[in-house]
């Protein structure tokens, strides 16, 4: 009798994950774990009315001392229902601090640090891993340049005397950045760019200190979940974060992710940024420890979209990092085939607001939906790997 194989489609999809631990790192922006969590809910409830579940947030925990928020979410859909504890890390005070520095004095000051990262050779090493990442790192460079060409057309036009070329072409190209440089963001991109410097060279005792106090949280919060799966986060800058605190962490409990299912989420990931400057070896010492871990796996995310990550490149083979390919993946999406036109179009004309769509929600049913990782009832690591949201859940929220 010939062997009757199984039609893996004819099969009802299972649950895999009933329970889940998510900790989430944001990304350079000022915004607080309390309204961090609102935008995440408001994405998550727009998603469940395209993927057939509701959302309803249980108890919150937030305390103005501490640095992170806790939230309690469950969403329930017709054959499946999944619970997620939530802790939405900060640091969004740093940020404001960076951002707030005062102009001319803090903003010259951060312009000195980030033209550091020519000096050093980083930005070469920017060029050679992403050429997409290299124009945004040289596109305050070129706009300076643009306005000093403004400036001086302007004198040659009003046949001012050359010795004043000297002193009201710097002196213009700084105001320019100014205004209308806070449309174009260059403040905050300087701004940015200090922070990234300060943390290559371990300067910022507030940063080193925050580091400590998430890594005891992380800490806390791994050794104490049960739950099915536990995914960490990290939004641009707060991959960062999540893989520093989570080094200092196994430190401190070297056997802290014995038995536990450990999915890390990299979106837009800005790893490399600080982790191919020369002197930031202490973050690829906590990158390597980190992907040393047999069980965690890492999601790399990228979109050709986003002009400040590093698209198409493989952080790994980049930074010689060991890790076996069946340790992590790297998917490359287009956030345009998950939103409407005219969203779509409006969020383009910003790369900052290109760049924070990885967290934000979708219009349309698509197979990397971030929201579904966060609430929805399959294993991370089985999305990443293959297996596909659109296939396994129908119209009215099933599992099929």
């Amino acid at each position: 009798m010939a062997n009757k194989t199984k039609n893996p489609k004819s099969a009802r999809a299972k649950q895999d994950v009933r329970t889940r631990l998510v900790l989430n790192f944001p990304g350079f922006e000022q915004t607080d774990s309390l309204a961090q969590l609102g935008r995440l809910r408001y994405g998550a409830e727009l998603t469940g009315k395209l993927w057939g579940y509701e959302l309803a947030q249980g108890d919150l925990q937030h305390d103005e001392c501490s640095h992170h928020t806790v939230a309690e979410f469950t969403a329930n859909a017709a054959n499946w229902s999944t619970q997620t504890r939530l802790v939405q890390f900060r640091w969004n005070d740093i940020v404001h601090a960076y951002e707030k520095s005062g102009f001319p004095g803090g903003f010259l000051k951060n312009m000195l640090k980030y033209f550091a990262f020519f000096t050093d050779g980083t930005v070469k090493r920017y060029r050679k891993a992403s050429k997409r990442y290299w124009g945004f790192t040289i596109f305050p460079v070129l706009l300076a340049l643009i306005f000093a060409a403004l400036t001086w057309t302007a004198l040659w036009f009003a046949a001012a005397p050359v010795w004043l070329y000297f002193i009201v072409i710097p002196l213009m190209t700084l105001l320019l950045c100014k205004w209308p440089g806070d449309y174009l963001y260059v403040p905050l991109t300087i701004a940015d760019w200090g922070f990234a410097r300060d943390m290559v060279h371990q300067e910022n005792q507030e940063i080193e200190h925050r580091f400590e106090e998430f890594s005891r949280t992380l800490v806390e919060e791994i050794k104490a979940s049960a739950h099915d799966e536990i995914i960490i986060v990290g939004h641009s800058f707060g991959s960062l974060w999540a893989v520093s605190a989570l080094s200092k962490a196994l430190t401190q409990e070297p056997e802290l992710l014995k038995n536990k299912k450990i999915r890390f989420i990299a979106l837009g990931s800005s790893m490399l940024k600080i982790a191919l400057a020369p002197a930031a070896k202490f973050m690829r010492d906590h990158w390597q420890k980190v992907m040393s871990e047999p069980n965690l796996f890492w999601h790399e995310v990228q979109t050709k979209d986003d002009l400040i990550a590093f698209y198409k490149c493989d952080p790994f083979k980049t930074l010689k990092i060991k890790a076996p390919e069946t340790q992590y993946a790297i998917t490359k999406i287009r956030f345009s085939k998950g939103m409407a036109k005219k969203r779509y179009r409006s969020m383009r004309k910003s790369f900052y607001r290109t760049h924070r769509q990885y967290i934000l929600y979708y219009d349309k049913r698509v197979d990397f939906d971030y929201m579904m990782r966060l609430f929805g009832p399959f294993d991370t690591k089985d999305l990443a790997i293959g297996k596909t949201l659109s296939e396994h859940i129908d119209q009215s929220g099933m599992l099929v």
